[in-house]
């Protein structure tokens, strides 16, 4: 899986891979199920790092959907990480209004792209509630048909309670290859009878060998596909049922690829025995699912942002204090929203996943953050926000811009600014499978020798605008002029500035 890949997801499935036409033009969309992944980060008291919900919840994701496909139409979101985390063993979450609204948001979007069925799949303890409350309220007040599954259910048990925890922890183990910690924290439960108890850090599992992971794994996958073929035949139009035949787990890979900067990777002991952590600086990735014209994928800003870490991290030595937060890849893309696929949270939201992700670093003991944002509707927000938290006493926090400037016609370098020849140069040189350069047009929002002043930007008086304005395509550039020797340059030459700069900020 490459290293700018937003999930462990099949290509073949992922909503983020898709061009907003691709998803315009289905013919299955009644039928069709969006499948929206929900993952929290924990000390579960398996030895595990903090994303073991997504390792072992995505791997069995996976393979149930491949099992199915394409006989059951099934689409599959970019996980969503953040979500409520009511206890000192839970790390990266927000406040419950704000997980509850993150949730319709998203759901919202995805009804706009005309897809009327939405499957949250939650491997969260703690955000089973929150999922249960957002499916009821998009049911009854949006109409869409929803439908919950949390990972117990499969077999896949993290709740301090639930009695599949070893197996669990086995597959989880199975999947990293390698045994769990067994330097567990002490348990800290109380009124575990008094609904809904108290988890300050559930009791230790002690890892049994003798489980076999794979096979477990591959029950689970099998659970999850008959469930998935369900929820397909639910309400929809008459079709031949489509029957879950027992598959063999599928090899899966770990998300991100290079997980040692990763704090998510981490167990909740390696996090805070981080040394040093107030010189070390913490970035986090900040994108967004919208359209990109025809010819590039949904995902291509928040897959941008992966791609930039991905080659500048490497040009840091092997010893630099950088780590990399979870990303907040859901942004801000109002403006794209007339064309299918765009997922769109509001500012609010937006906002608020950024103050709680600083706040949580800050409580870690870390003091220096940069948002690395790759999606201009993002900025005003971010930039706002980042102001109010550099009132912050000792905190540091800032965002890594774009520290080069591509060689560029004048029309291009001014009007060129989504989805025109740097983007798609880019995507060109890290996946170009995704990149359908037949269907690449250019199309600009504005031209240099237009009259007057007035320009969606760049120019002394601008005007509000929303892409279907300017835009028939998406375009706003040219995309045909895009080359993937272009690519391979601006990324090395791009990300090694990106690298000084970070660099820089650690002196």
């Amino acid at each position: 899986m490459p290293p700018f890949w937003l999930a462990n997801a099949a290509a073949s499935t992922a909503w983020a891979h898709r061009a907003w036409s691709e998803l315009a033009g289905r013919t299955d969309k009644e039928t069709a199920v969006v499948i929206l992944p929900v993952h929290g980060f924990a000390d579960h008291g398996m030895g595990l790092p903090l994303d073991a919900e997504e390792i072992v919840g995505s791997a069995v994701l996976r393979s149930a959907v491949e099992a199915i496909s394409p006989a059951a139409p099934v689409l599959v979101l970019p996980p969503l990480r953040f979500g409520v985390a009511p206890y000192p063993h839970t790390f990266f979450g927000m406040d419950a209004p704000t997980a509850l609204a993150i949730l319709q948001e998203i759901a919202i979007s995805v009804k706009s792209a005309g897809f009327p069925k939405l499957l949250f799949f939650n491997t969260s303890p703690w955000n089973a509630e929150t999922v249960s409350t957002a499916a009821l309220e998009l049911r009854v007040r949006q109409g869409l048909s929803t439908y919950v599954i949390n990972a117990g259910g499969i077999g896949l048990g993290f709740h301090p309670a639930d009695t599949t925890r070893s197996q669990t922890q086995a597959m989880a183990a199975t999947l990293l290859a390698t045994r769990p910690d067994e330097k567990n924290i002490a348990a800290n439960v109380k009124d575990a009878d008094f609904r809904p108890g108290f988890y300050g850090q559930p009791e230790p599992v002690a890892f049994d060998a003798s489980l076999d992971g794979p096979a477990l794994l591959t029950a689970a996958t099998n659970k999850l596909a008959s469930l998935l073929i369900e929820i397909v035949a639910h309400r929809g139009t008459a079709r031949p049922p489509v029957v879950a035949t027992p598959a063999a787990f599928a090899d899966s890979s770990l998300w991100p690829a290079d997980r040692t900067r990763y704090l998510g990777a981490f167990t909740r002991r390696a996090l805070e025995e981080i040394p040093n952590k107030s010189r070390a600086l913490v970035i986090i990735p900040a994108g967004a699912i919208e359209q990109h014209g025809h010819h590039l994928p949904l995902g291509t800003d928040a897959m941008l942002g992966q791609l930039w870490l991905a080659h500048a991290l490497p040009k840091l030595g092997a010893d630099a204090p950088v780590y990399i937060a979870p990303p907040i890849t859901y942004g801000k893309s109002l403006e794209h929203s007339d064309f299918a696929g765009t997922i769109t949270v509001s500012a609010q939201t937006l906002r608020s996943q950024l103050l709680a992700l600083v706040a949580q670093l800050q409580a870690l003991g870390f003091r220096q953050i940069a948002v690395l944002n790759t999606h201009g509707g993002n900025s005003a927000v971010l930039v706002t926000t980042i102001r109010e938290l550099q009132m912050s006493p000792d905190l540091r926090i800032g965002m890594l811009r774009g520290y080069y400037k591509a060689e560029q016609n004048p029309q291009e370098a001014a009007f060129g600014f989504h989805a025109g020849e740097w983007e798609t140069s880019l995507m060109l040189t890290c996946a170009p499978e995704l990149v359908q350069m037949d269907r690449a047009v250019c199309e600009y929002p504005a031209h240099l020798e237009d009259p007057g002043n007035l320009r969606p930007e760049g120019s002394p008086a601008v005007f509000a605008w929303k892409t279907s304005d300017v835009s028939k395509s998406g375009v706003m550039g040219d995309a045909t002029l895009a080359t993937k020797e272009k690519g391979y340059r601006w990324l090395d030459e791009a990300s090694t500035a990106l690298a000084q700069k970070i660099q820089g900020l650690l002196a």
